[in-house]
Parts: C-alpha cells; sequence; structure tokens
C-alpha cells in the first residue's frame, strides 16, 4: 500500500477523513458537533431572509426556480405529521460545485404522509423536476413508492450501501451505515471543500447540535424543541454528489 493506493483509495472514498478513520485509527469524539466551530460561524455569514415565504411560513425561496439554467437536487425526511418531527425538502442549486447553494425549503410538522406525497411532488416540479433522494424509514416508504407509482416521478435516487443495489426499493433506508456515509459526504462538502451556502438559520441551528451518541450515531441532541430533520434533509441532498451515486 503506498501513496497511489492511498490516493485512489480517498477518492473512491469521497473524503480524505473517511480514510483517516477506516485506516488511520482516527475516531470522531463523543458528542462532539458534526461540523468545526469555525465552519459553523462561517455558516453564518450568509443566512438570510427568504425572497419568498409561502404556505403560511412552511415554504421559504431565496432564489426563483431557474431549472433551464441551473442544476437542482432535493433531499426528503418525512415526519409522521403528528406535530413531533417535521416532513423536509431541502433544495439545493448543485450548478456551481464549488458554490452549492441552499435555495428553498419546505418544513411542516402536521402533514399527513399521503398530502405531504401531494406537496412533494409540487414543489418538486417547481424545481423542474430534480433529482431526490427521500428517506423511506417508517411512513417514508409510503410518500416514495406513492410518488412513484401514482405520480410516476421517475428521479428518485436509489441507495443501499450495498453492492448490488435493489431498485424495488427507491430511496434511502437511514441506518447506521448509510447515517454514517451520509454524514461523512456532508463534511467533505462543507468541512473540507467548504463549498456549502447555508441561508436559512433554522437549518444552521440543527447542525449546530447535530452530534455524535457513543453507540456511533448522529442525531440532535437531547432537549426540548431540538430535531435534525432539516439536518437529515440536507444531509440526502448532498448524497446525491457521492461518488458511488
Amino acid at each position: 500500500r503506498d501513496d497511489e493506493w492511498k490516493d485512489q483509495t480517498i477518492k473512491t472514498m469521497g473524503s480524505e477523513e473517511i480514510f483517516r478513520q477506516e485506516f488511520g485509527n482516527e475516531f470522531l469524539e463523543t458528542g462532539e458537533s458534526v461540523l468545526d466551530e469555525e465552519i459553523l460561524d462561517k455558516l453564518e455569514v450568509n443566512i438570510s431572509s427568504p425572497v419568498h415565504i409561502l404556505e403560511e411560513g412552511n415554504y421559504k425561496i431565496w432564489q426563483n426556480p431557474d431549472p433551464q439554467n441551473h442544476l437542482y437536487v432535493a433531499g426528503v425526511d418525512v415526519g409522521e405529521g403528528v406535530s413531533q418531527a417535521a416532513s423536509v425538502i431541502q433544495m439545493f442549486d448543485i450548478t456551481d460545485l464549488t458554490h452549492i447553494r441552499q435555495v428553498a425549503i419546505y418544513t411542516d410538522n402536521t402533514i399527513s404522509p399521503y398530502n405531504f406525497t401531494s406537496k412533494l411532488h409540487e414543489i418538486l416540479q417547481h424545481w423542474g423536476s430534480p433529482l431526490a433522494l427521500i428517506e423511506r424509514n417508517n411512513c417514508g416508504a409510503q410518500v416514495v413508492d406513492n410518488l412513484s407509482h401514482y405520480f410516476g416521478y421517475e428521479n428518485i435516487v436509489t441507495y443501499n450501501n450495498v453492492k448490488k443495489v435493489d431498485m424495488s426499493r427507491l430511496g434511502v433506508l437511514a441506518h447506521t451505515n448509510t447515517k454514517y456515509k451520509g454524514v461523512m459526504n456532508m463534511r467533505y462538502w462543507i468541512n473540507e471543500l467548504k463549498s456549502v451556502i447555508l441561508h436559512d438559520q433554522e437549518t444552521l441551528y440543527e447542525l449546530k447540535n447535530f452530534i455524535r451518541y457513543p453507540n456511533g450515531t448522529w442525531r440532535a441532541r437531547e432537549g426540548e424543541g431540538l430535531h435534525d430533520d432539516r439536518v437529515m434533509s440536507m444531509i440526502w441532498a448532498l448524497m446525491v454528489l457521492e461518488t458511488t451515486i
């Protein structure tokens, strides 16, 4: 194993940080934030008010859709609609990979998965039917499958983190391995490449409270009103850029 092997492996894994953890005996500390403090401070600079606020405040837009000239990607996290975790759509402009910009977000913690599917389809159409990576855990499977079968949406990304991808299970099943890969990919684009521009204050707030637990999982810090729906939907949006996808 020489430098050439190392360079090729890093390229395959998508991040030197992942390489160091897999082969260099470096471990992330329990309880540490997903991003460096310095990076979080820099992300604060671009937080701004939306250009449009729609759907009684649930749908915020920072850049008008322009699918003719821009390339977008969506990440989706599905809640149960019982005023706990929210259903979230994160929309990013990936036209220029050195400036990956958050252009819109939709959040609603009371919408049912059935109604959310219609809303998701409507919003995806606003942005030119972009690639969308949707978490299929629990009621998310209903949303993914209905979006595909009833609305005929073709641009659903499937990621199973296995060599032979099961294309009958559309979307992504969030478990320890896929979340780890997603978190490392997000850290690569934000921490290392410093390519991501955030505008939503609540997304940044969730990022600041998204930590690693002793069992190795990543989720929101324990506390009243702390969630990670915005972070997870952003992770899935950026996951579309991961090398194996």
